[in-house]
């Protein structure tokens, strides 16, 4: 677009995201924002979808990300704008790509505290990459597309663009640059060899591979049959990696087996990838032995040394680290050929004790519910389907997903480390209409799941085939288990009244399906997945229905 033709600041927004590869935007109406969603509206090349409240506006933006393609949320002034923090905090904590654009007062009445008036950008800067106020329409160009560069470099995360009513009316003379993607850093060569060394003379290594590091499993998976190490993903990123594969040992984090933990607890040499030690991870920062040397690779400079000073720090994207320190290994380990031997049958045993502690056992139900047994057949079968990515929330059942589900095909599962609960519902809408040849299906705690449930509406009107199996117990289980373990069994606030869900979906538009035993379960799956559009499955729990044997909440510190 040539910078003498005049153009509103809305339409020059809408140029821009279009220019940028943009194909959706997720928001809610609002005063400040309505020129620009009539801009988008008359673009034709990206797509504006309302929602029910911006929360499920973020979270939509967010799966969009995570499935492909950059997710864009909109919101007007005030209390919108702080409807979105949740996504945007949730988005920042797992280093996800996003863009909210977020009406703002008109500049002639900022500072007098006019209605719905905010400070967005000392808002939003301690929870995103970048916050920026646009205060000149000719401007709009250069900072929008600033600011899709600054989401997807480097470490991906949220960037909030707030956008004055009068910027977004104003005519503008400016021209939109090309769209620019920066390539990732390569690692040096020298901290490669000395990495080489360090791991060649490992007898017992261990690599760790992280959201930043699960985009290439053939790259780490090279790594790990070079060097013959075990290898683990960190806590909900069960995909990174093929679950069947002889060096794979499970996800850390809440809920993992002991071997899989142990392995680490043991290890002269850990290898991270693209990861940052997260609380849960690492079990509060006590699971990498202090003898341990580390060689961490990640593209943001500042993680490293963050939690666990290394011997060798890495400032590299995690498949190009893994790449390279594959080739410089390869000699070395050929050079010795014993300790190769003797670390490759230590692996083999632990992937053996691996596969037993993962068998899973058998529950049963009480009368008029299903076992949690008989829910982690039906989730791997889901799991085990070409076509068909799960989604998980935060809730009860999720220990039991991370314990006995095993995830092969890659980008098929999806899980939020961040600790938001509502995030899965709406992710797995963004998910749908970033990869629409593929059916999502999320799995939601009630408490989750009700508290975004009024956008199963925005799935009927807009067409999404999103299938919500929503683990019914009646209860905010993960603290209902804390007071059972911590509290001596005194329930104060967690237990909850829900209506059918199913006929709740059925109100609504869509399709609803009621679970009370496990022989119902899997038909109801299939049902589920044979319907066009959005569908509800309501699988009715015990209420004291929780953990896997064995297994005890994180003590609150």
């Amino acid at each position: 677009m040539s910078s003498d033709t005049p153009r509103l600041g809305a339409g020059l927004v809408a140029d821009t995201l279009a220019a940028e590869g943009i194909t959706h935007v997720f928001g809610l109406p609002g005063t400040t924002v309505m020129e620009l969603i009539d801009a988008l509206g008359e673009h034709g090349t990206v797509r504006y979808l309302s929602t029910r409240h911006e929360q499920v506006a973020g979270f939509m933006a967010d799966g969009f990300s995570r499935a492909g393609g950059l997710g864009v949320c909109l919101a007007s002034r005030g209390p919108g704008a702080a409807n979105l923090a949740i996504a945007v905090q949730n988005a920042h904590d797992e280093s996800v790509p996003l863009l909210a654009l977020i009406g703002q007062v008109p500049r002639s009445i900022t500072h007098r505290r006019s209605f719905e008036d905010m400070d967005v950008v000392s808002a939003f800067r301690p929870m995103c990459k970048w916050a920026v106020e646009i205060t000149e329409p000719d401007r709009i160009p250069e900072l929008l597309q600033r600011a899709v560069r600054t989401a997807v470099g480097g470490r991906p995360g949220p960037v909030v663009v707030s956008l004055p009513l009068d910027v977004l009316q104003a005519p503008a003379h400016a021209s939109i640059g090309p769209r620019v993607r920066t390539y990732p850093p390569a690692p040096d060569p020298a901290g490669i060899a000395e990495a080489a060394r360090l791991l060649a003379g490992a007898r017992r290594p261990a690599v760790i591979v992280g959201g930043g590091g699960a985009g290439d499993p053939e790259a780490v998976l090279a790594l790990a049959e070079t060097a013959g190490a075990p290898v683990v993903s960190t806590w909900l990123r069960k995909n990174a990696l093929p679950g069947g594969h002889p060096a794979f040992l499970g996800s850390l984090g809440y809920g993992a087996h002991d071997v899989t933990d142990q392995l680490v607890r043991d290890a002269d040499v850990v290898v991270a990838l693209g990861c940052r030690f997260s609380e849960f991870t690492t079990k509060r920062w006590t699971l990498l032995p202090p003898a341990a040397k580390l060689v961490h690779a990640d593209v943001d400079p500042e993680e490293l040394g963050r939690v666990h000073p290394p011997a060798v720090g890495l400032v590299s994207d995690a498949a190009a680290a893994a790449r390279a320190l594959t080739r410089a290994l390869t000699p070395l380990i050929a050079a010795d050929r014993a300790r190769a031997a003797s670390r490759t049958a230590r692996r083999v045993a632990l992937r053996k004790a691996f596969e037993e502690a993962a068998a899973l056992p058998v529950t049963p139900a009480s009368e008029g519910t299903v076992s949690s047994s008989a829910l982690v057949r039906a989730v791997q079968g889901l799991a085990d389907r070409d076509g068909v990515v799960l989604v998980q929330d935060v809730h009860t059942f999720g220990p039991w997903v991370q314990r006995y589900v095993h995830v092969e095909r890659p980008r098929s599962y999806y899980g939020s480390a961040g600790g938001a609960m509502a995030w899965g519902f709406p992710a797995a809408m963004g998910m749908a209409l970033a990869r629409p040849g593929e059916r999502m299906v999320t799995l939601s705690g009630d408490g989750s799941f009700w508290m975004v449930a009024q956008d199963f509406e925005t799935c009927v009107r807009e067409g999404i085939d999103v299938v919500t199996v929503v683990v019914n117990n009646h209860a905010y289980g993960n603290t209902r288990d804390r007071q059972r373990f911590a509290h001596d069994g005194r329930y104060h606030g967690v237990f909850l009244g829900n209506p059918d869900f199913a006929e709740y979906a059925r109100i609504l538009g869509g399709h609803g399906i009621r679970v009370t035993s496990d022989a119902e379960l899997g038909p109801a799956i299939e049902e589920a997945l044979a319907q066009e559009g959005p569908c509800i499955v309501d699988v009715v729990q015990d209420r004291m229905e929780g953990l896997p044997s064995g297994l005890t909440p994180p003590r609150a510190r």
